[in-house]
């Protein structure tokens, strides 16, 4: 419901990257658009320092026991933890919600189509709107 940046933050370039110059796509139900609440750290205002930004990122939820901080340009938590937000802990929380036995993320986002007809739409959106394309991981 909320996303809140420390350095670099900028309302309007923000809430065009999240949300906002997306108002008119046509997502399949039970997809929607979300318009988070947007800020920014206390102090943080300050003149903009280019190029020397902390790459410390942070995420937590409401009923978290505490902040899960990461590696922003890896990824990665301290000292090896595998980050909530990985591919692998959402997969094993997909398992444990579904009760069905998943080894492969793209597969299990294949076989559902709801989400597929989602994705459909959003990169033909993007497309038209020459807004470029998602990026992919590139293959090993």
């Amino acid at each position: 419901s909320s996303l809140t940046l420390g350095c670099l933050y900028h309302h309007g370039h923000l809430s065009r990257a999240v949300c906002c110059r997306y108002n008119d796509i046509p997502l399949p139900a039970p997809y929607r658009l979300n318009h988070p609440l947007l800020g920014c750290v206390p102090g943080q205002e300050a003149e903009r320092e280019l190029g020397k930004t902390n790459e410390m990122s942070m995420n937590w939820c409401a009923g978290d026991d505490k902040v899960e901080v990461l590696d922003g340009c890896r990824g990665r938590c301290a000292k090896g933890v595998i980050s909530r937000l990985a591919r692998v802990s959402v997969l094993k929380e997909y398992e444990e919600f579904s009760g069905a036995e998943c080894k492969d993320y793209n597969k299990v986002k294949e076989r559902i189509t709801e989400y597929c007809e989602a994705k459909e739409v959003y990169n033909k959106f993007v497309k038209e709107k020459n807004y470029g394309v998602w990026i992919k991981k590139p293959a090993c």
